[in-house]
């Protein structure tokens, strides 16, 4: 009898343990939940409220989804089992669909982001095209559509953007390693397998992201698939525009697209010495594994390279890897891209549709093109070039005077930081 009545009292010290801690844990996540609403309200951030969800919603969506539900029925006669089909669809969804927490994306997201970029570089962010992110239509779905550099882009684009709008961003495999997947997730990422056969994937990814475009749910895409090699402009990838074009086209969709021109632009990247030997002509691409061993060597790297500054700063010999500059362009509707590229994809085929995508992410990297700010070091690297490496400091410092009237001709912004103070003034006093 009394071997009942410790057990059932533990029974209850057990129940009672969970439901206190289930209300602690309630009223702590509520109470930063309003928290941080009440902060992004008081800043003016765009929320999508949508992302408030949860994953639950999203997951059910999907699944009820007429497209994924005929995927399903050509998978299971193929000759596999439906409940396998019905199995492997839900591992996509809860790989793909973040759990987005806004409190995790402002309390926690917004100091990481600030510490490792501030550890590493001197971040520069255009504050004149910044203020063209103001004039977006309230109803409009936001896409957008970066340079890719370097994985610091991730980062850079969320720290600088974080008083304005909380962005859901396509993330590469490279990041589905604990912790970077869980932090990824809770700021809103999205995980897209680049290359994976199984059509069945690619049905539900293209379905999530037209489900999260027609709700309004604010998005970043790099067009360019992966990181530039050299700096250069890669030809872009279509996949995820061809799922906006074809829900653009759809009777139903009554909402503005508008597609924003980001450029990003580092002194180094700091990824460079392996971009550059596979550039020079490496045997093969880096691999799964390779990408892994490297991601984690990021997250272990930029923490202690924080901490190693910290020292450096208070013994006045702080040491980062130059500048790290951000630029928007001029926001582009839908409507108005279609008409001037004479684009009319309703009722397309796939094939019509999908060159149409290609015509549009041409564009739209050229929108990107301008808007990629020049920062120093790559200035007076085209100035030294361009002297055959023979040259006076002054012949030096007149070229890149040259270069930086050039890029403002064509609308092209310069970075100019904190070190140029006096460069920055003068050419305020002759404006």
């Amino acid at each position: 009898m009394s071997a009942l009545r410790i057990a059932a009292s533990f029974v209850a010290a057990a129940l009672a343990y969970e439901l206190v801690r289930w209300l602690v844990l309630r009223t702590v996540r509520e109470r930063l939940h309003a928290r941080a609403r009440r902060a992004a309200q008081s800043r003016g951030m765009r929320v999508d409220l949508f992302k408030f969800g949860g994953k639950l919603l999203v997951r059910e969506e999907l699944l009820n989804d007429l497209v994924v539900s005929r995927a399903m029925l050509a998978a299971a006669q193929g000759g596999e089992a439906p409940e396998d089909v019905r199995r492997r669809v839900e591992h996509y969804i809860d790989e793909i669909v973040p759990a987005f927490s806004l409190g995790t994306y402002q309390h926690l997201g917004l100091r990481l982001a600030s510490a490792a970029i501030h550890a590493v570089y001197r971040p520069v962010i255009d504050k004149r095209s910044l203020a063209r992110l103001g004039a977006l239509p309230p109803g409009a779905t936001a896409v957008f559509v970066i340079n890719h550099r370097s994985n610091f882009d991730y980062v850079v684009l969320g720290w600088a953007l974080a008083r304005r709008v909380a962005i859901s961003y396509a993330v590469g495999e490279w990041a589905r390693v604990f912790p970077l997947d869980a932090l990824f997730k809770a700021f809103g990422g999205f995980f897209v397998r680049r290359g994976f056969p199984d059509a069945l994937y690619h049905t539900v990814l293209r379905r999530y992201l037209q489900l999260i475009t027609r709700r309004g749910v604010t998005q970043g895409i790099f067009l360019e698939g992966g990181l530039t090699r050299d700096g250069a402009l890669r030809t872009p990838k279509v996949g995820l525009l061809d799922a906006l074009v074809e829900l653009a086209a759809e009777p139903g969709f009554d909402r503005e697209l508008v597609f924003v021109p980001v450029g990003v632009n580092y002194d180094r990247v700091l990824e460079d010495e392996s971009l550059l030997a596979e550039k020079r002509g490496r045997a093969r691409p880096p691999g799964v594994v390779e990408k892994l061993v490297s991601a984690l060597y990021y997250a272990w790297w930029i923490p202690s390279r924080a901490l190693l500054n910290a020292g450096r700063a208070l013994t006045g010999r702080l040491h980062r890897a130059g500048y790290v500059a951000v630029a928007f362009g001029e926001p582009v509707k839908w409507s108005e891209l279609q008409r001037e590229l004479g684009v009319n994809v309703a009722g397309a085929s796939d094939e019509v549709r999908r060159a149409a995508a290609k015509r549009v992410a041409v564009e739209l990297m050229a929108h990107i093109a301008r808007a990629i700010p020049a920062t120093p070091v790559p200035l007076v690297a085209r100035a030294l070039l361009d002297a055959g490496g023979a040259a006076s400091e002054a012949e030096l410092a007149g070229r890149v005077r040259e270069l930086r009237a050039a890029l403002a001709a064509r609308g092209v912004p310069n970075a100019l930081g904190a070190g140029f103070g006096a460069t920055a003034r003068g050419r305020a006093a002759h404006a």
